[in-house]
């Protein structure tokens, strides 16, 4: 996979009406997608070589997400993005990746998620209302045991920075904020 001449034709066509000249229009996504879980060695703009397992690669910024694992292959060394303004060629090993190195891949990008259990959530909700309530923060309970916050945002169980939805940034830096410091949700797990 050759990204050097494509990056060229984009700057050829920086100035002329022709949006459609963008990378991501004559990327082929089945090639992209082919690169996860395998061994590439990318190489940078001032001759860098940089080898490791695809992770993943952006369509539109032609990004790289490299695993690097230790010599043992037990634990990964490092992980590294390489920005695809930098990368000038990517070359193919013919490793193969095995399921269980897929799924150490992938497990490195997956949060892990508390388990509680359905007393434990009943706490944590009852301690967040308690908590915005002393604030005076306006809240109401949903039939999903949701709570919807300033008509703008919804938590939703466990009650973590995570769980909570909101459009307005405003609003939600609030609440995250008011999560954080909530002192008997933190304890409660």
């Amino acid at each position: 996979m050759d990204v050097d001449s494509s990056k060229t034709q984009v700057l050829d066509n920086v100035n002329s009406d022709h949006f459609d000249s963008h990378p991501v229009y004559s990327n082929d996504p089945r090639k992209l997608v082919s690169l996860i879980n395998q061994f590439v060695t990318v190489t940078t703009k001032n001759q860098k070589l940089i080898s490791g397992w695809v992770h993943t690669v952006d369509p539109v910024s032609e990004s790289f997400v490299l695993v690097k694992f230790g010599m043992e292959g037990g634990t990964a060394e490092s992980i590294i993005l390489v920005p695809g303004y930098n990368v000038t060629n990517v070359r193919l090993h013919p490793d193969v990746a095995s399921p269980q190195l897929k799924d150490k891949i992938d497990s490195l990008f997956q949060q892990n998620e508390a388990h509680f259990s359905k007393a434990d959530l009943d706490r944590r909700r009852d301690a967040l209302c308690v908590w915005l309530k002393d604030n005076r923060v306006s809240y109401s309970m949903k039939a999903d045991n949701c709570l919807e916050v300033l008509q703008f945002a919804t938590i939703k169980p466990p009650y973590t920075a995570q769980s909570v939805v909101c459009t307005n940034e405003v609003v939600l830096d609030k609440i995250l904020k008011l999560l954080q410091d909530c002192p008997n949700l933190s304890s409660s797990r």
